[in-house]
């Protein structure tokens, strides 16, 4: 499965979802975790018409399952949570490696029913 991090500088969360210019995205299995690339928002009107900032973000990382930031608004809330990609917020500043080990270890030893799910979704499609 893909998971996408709120990040500038492609090392740590280190800004807000409605802010955030790019995101690292990773390939995690149970095997282990392997970068992808860095996606870019493409944040400015198109042909002179207002845009949805949150929408556009969405957009970015439709095709990821996780998504890892340190802040995010409601309504961008609701938005990516309607495109089933499941939001962890994590401290301001964290590096991303260390929350992959993470999930990489809960997988080992008692894996919560949350990633599971996500795990044996991301599988199906």
């Amino acid at each position: 499965m893909k998971v996408a991090f709120a990040s500038i500088n492609g090392r740590s969360l280190d800004t807000h979802f409605g802010q955030c210019p790019s995101f690292s995205i990773f390939e995690f299995s149970e095997k282990g975790y392997k970068w992808l690339e860095s996606r870019s928002v493409l944040d400015r009107p198109v042909n002179g018409e207002e845009h949805d900032k949150a929408e556009q973000r969405v957009k970015v990382i439709k095709d990821c399952k996780l998504l890892f930031v340190n802040n995010i608004g409601n309504d961008a809330t609701k938005k990516v949570m309607k495109a089933g990609i499941m939001i962890l917020k994590a401290e301001e500043g964290s590096e991303l490696i260390p929350h992959l080990e993470k999930l990489l270890q809960m997988l080992k030893e008692r894996p919560p029913l949350w990633l599971t799910k996500v795990l044996y979704h991301s599988e199906e499609q």
